[in-house]
């Protein structure tokens, strides 16, 4: 796919590459057609340059409690990474205990989304 106000050309590949590969591409003017301008102007030739991967390393950080807001019978808590958490770990249990101001009553919670 060629995206040209980006001036990009978009190769799929036949799987994912892993973050360990190391990987090049190389380009050679086909026959006919191949990478041209809108003047008709043909890439050149290349050959093996370094790919960067587009993903990042491994996330390390664990998402560290930022705050708890509670609205009826609604308690909502904010993680430094929200954008990052998984949902389908907040099955079960979920580690979650819920108490009066005074400690003494729990507050049961039915849910955790």
């Amino acid at each position: 796919m060629v995206l040209p106000s980006s001036k990009t050309v978009v190769l799929t590949l036949n799987r994912a590459v892993a973050e360990t590969e190391t990987v090049t591409v190389s380009y050679t003017k086909p026959a006919s057609g191949g990478v041209q301008d809108a003047a008709g102007n043909y890439a050149a030739n290349f050959s093996e340059k370094a790919v960067t991967h587009g993903t990042t390393a491994a996330d390390t950080t664990p998402p560290e409690f930022h705050s708890a807001t509670v609205t009826g019978d609604q308690l909502v808590l904010t993680y430094t990474e929200a954008n990052t958490l998984d949902a389908a770990a907040l099955a079960g249990n979920a580690g979650f205990t819920v108490n009066t101001a005074a400690g003494a009553a729990a507050i049961h919670r039915s849910s955790a989304v």
